[in-house]
């Protein structure tokens, strides 16, 4: 098969990396006001985990959709873990000035505290973009999936964190990071919960998951 044709494996890849640029820098661009950031992570993965699902259509037209639908609620849970990184940073930042005043392990379990807060934060506008839920019942469900699900949670807190680190570290990686730093990490982070969702909705619907699905899982 000619690399060019229409519907090659070139002309999907090229197609799904521009969809990818495209997603992030529209991310990027709602995540400027701060406000609307928890809006702006909802939509991002309410078209990536239908990206992973192969059901994609228009991304922008997707994006906004969930973006004015989940606005209020979004809203709220971004201002809870703005509250939440104040507190850890500010005691980190305290310590660490003045880190022979305090005993060590607070300062290993506020590092821990942040590593598991990135992972529920996934958990939280990922679950948030899928299912209709309350405010309160969104985060306890993030929250049980971050510690029921721990193999997968690592997974996707080094799938976010390792880019993140190369971009800041490494110069040349910086304009990857703006074109792709968000929608590619998300990318891979939908293909690890998009098994777990799927185990959701089959209990919900009450559907027999598909032997693939049931391999899948582990």
């Amino acid at each position: 098969m000619n690399l060019f044709e229409e519907g090659s494996a070139l002309q999907r890849f090229l197609g799904k990396t521009a969809d990818l640029m495209i997603l992030n820098l529209v991310t990027l661009l709602m995540c400027i006001p701060v406000i609307t950031a928890g809006a702006a992570l909802t939509g991002m993965h309410y078209v990536l985990l239908k990206m992973v699902r192969g059901e994609e259509g228009y991304i922008v037209r997707s994006f906004f959709r969930s973006f004015k639908r989940n606005l209020r609620q979004a809203t709220i849970l971004w201002a809870f873990f703005l509250v939440l990184w104040y507190l850890i940073l500010s005691n980190l930042m305290l310590l660490i000035r003045g880190r022979e005043r305090g005993p060590l392990w607070i300062l290993w379990g506020l590092l821990l505290t942040a590593l598991l807060t990135v992972i529920l934060m996934i958990y939280t506008f990922a679950i948030l973009s899928r299912f209709d839920n309350t405010v309160l019942q969104t985060l306890a469900n993030a929250v049980m999936l971050t510690f029921g699900e721990l193999p997968r949670s690592f997974e996707m807190l080094l799938i976010t964190l390792i880019p993140l680190g190369a971009g800041l570290r490494v110069t040349v990686f910086l304009p990857l990071l703006l074109l792709f730093g968000l929608s590619v990490p998300g990318y891979a982070c939908a293909m690890v919960y998009n098994t777990i969702f799927t185990r959701i909705e089959n209990k919900i619907t009450g559907q027999t998951p598909h032997p693939e699905e049931e391999n899948s899982d582990g």
